[in-house]
């Protein structure tokens, strides 16, 4: 029995990559599923839904109405359908088949969402701000791009603040269900994912350039002769000169981890030059107060970034914190799912119900939803 077809077809659903008829059979397939009255099927029944799949998928490019509608969909099908996100579920153990329920819900993903306070304290919020001039500080000029970037640029010498000395901080925080973009004042790139901020000086001045963060951003550092571009967070600091890493530190996690892309850091515990030197591919996971450096696949840490949840492995909380990030729910657990990991990918750009459904197709998840509260039940 061969499923890569149809593995292949709703990955592309899902990564929003088929053409309006794969779309159509896909979506017509997928509704006719009814979750709450599932049918008991033999392993032979099965393997006979498998087939009729398969056969209809090689006429897939025909007109949507010559796609066959089923009555029943087999556990087979289901998982093949789990597959289809790229997402699979590991267990070291058999158990028996627990049908997942969930009434739908229709939770919009996330988007550019941020709110900017000024050194005097005022906030700006970059959700609704149009493009253009937003404020002036220390002789820089603070702007909103078309694109949604915020950008930092010198003014005329007439209008700046030339007896501003003491340094001044601004800080850009992203709600849970938003992200945002910014252009430090030293050219730096920053993308802050959700439920995250970022303090920095308005001007680099001295040797260094720090700045703080609290939850997950990904760094393109300019290269600035003479000053080093340092980031803290939780109890760690990572020193660069010009790089691109990302820094996932939310305080919800056992670890702080730092991923390299490119150039060179050095991550250190806080206030101490204890700590490691990474390459490029390689990641540093601080637990406590010790670092564990491997060779990892770096598409997966700034998936986010990219657009996707990537997963590799992952126990099922860190995968339903996610989901509360980005979504701005609540998820809380009955039972546990200690026997359950997994991994790979599926569009943010999904809505909550969509990664939620594909979730409990593995029938060892279920979902109760009232609104933002989410109750995941083994």
């Amino acid at each position: 029995m061969q499923s890569g077809k149809l593995k292949e077809l709703l990955s592309r659903y899902l990564s929003n990559d088929c053409t309006a008829e794969e779309k159509a059979f896909v979506e017509t397939w997928y509704n006719k599923h009814e979750p709450l009255n599932p049918v008991r099927l033999s392993e032979a029944e099965m393997e006979a839904d498998v087939d009729a799949i398969q056969e209809v998928l090689g006429r897939v490019g025909g007109p949507p109405q010559r796609i066959i509608l089923w009555t029943r969909i087999s556990a087979a099908a289901l998982v093949i359908l789990s597959l289809s996100a790229l997402l699979y579920f590991y267990y070291p153990g058999k158990k028996s088949p627990n049908y997942a329920e969930h009434r739908e819900t229709d939770i919009k993903a996330g988007g550019d969402k941020a709110m900017l306070t000024l050194a005097d304290g005022s906030k700006i919020s970059l959700t609704d701000i149009k493009s253009g001039e937003i404020a002036v500080q220390s002789g820089l000029k603070i702007s909103k791009s078309s694109d949604g970037q915020i950008v930092y640029s010198s003014l005329p010498k007439s209008k700046t603040n030339q007896g501003q000395k003491a340094p001044e901080y601004n800080t850009i925080e992203t709600p849970r269900g938003g992200k945002f973009q910014i252009i430090l004042p030293d050219g730096s790139l920053v993308w802050l994912d959700a439920a995250s901020s970022l303090k920095y000086p308005v001007v680099f001045a001295g040797k260094e350039r720090k700045v703080e963060l609290t939850g997950q951003a990904y760094f393109e550092v300019a290269k600035s002769k003479g000053q080093s571009f340092k980031v803290i967070s939780a109890h760690q600091e990572v020193e660069v000169l010009g790089t691109h890493f990302n820094v996932n530190a939310y305080a919800n996690q056992p670890s702080v981890i730092t991923t390299l892309l490119e150039g060179s850091v050095n991550v250190n515990l806080k206030n101490t030059k204890d700590g490691k030197r990474l390459k490029p591919g390689e990641q540093a996971a601080l637990t406590g107060q010790l670092f564990q450096v491997e060779e990892v696949d770096v598409e997966q840490a700034v998936a986010w970034k990219n657009g996707y949840f990537a997963f590799e492995r992952d126990d099922v909380r860190t995968v339903l914190n996610k989901l509360e990030r980005w979504y701005d729910v609540d998820i809380s657990s009955e039972g546990t799912f200690d026997d359950i990991r997994i991994g790979g990918k599926i569009s943010r750009s999904k809505s909550l119900s969509e990664v939620l459904r594909v979730l409990q197709l593995t029938r060892k998840i279920k979902f109760k939803t009232e609104g933002r509260r989410i109750i995941a039940m083994p």
